[in-house]
């Protein structure tokens, strides 16, 4: 079973299709920074983690803190898969 396909129908969609985009580049962004020796162990944990945070919900189009707070960003059923 593709883990996509598994996370998506764990999670439902609540965030837009250009929401995503910005949060897949964010995500790599904090990522790629994560690798510079300006950041300290501290500094790279924490934009590590939140670099996959934006990746994955990026992929999965899932917000956990939207979740909890019952929003979504989705203006209409074009933008649910």
């Amino acid at each position: 079973m593709n883990i996509v396909k598994f996370l998506k129908g764990c999670f439902p969609l609540n965030v837009n299709r250009s929401e995503r985009g910005v949060r897949l580049v964010v995500g790599v962004a904090l990522l790629g920074l994560s690798f510079s020796d300006a950041v300290t162990p501290t500094q790279e944990f924490w934009l590590v983690l939140l670099g996959w945070l934006g990746v994955l919900s990026g992929i999965i189009g899932h917000c956990p803190v939207y979740g909890l707070f019952g929003k979504s960003s989705l203006k209409n059923d074009d933008d649910k898969e």
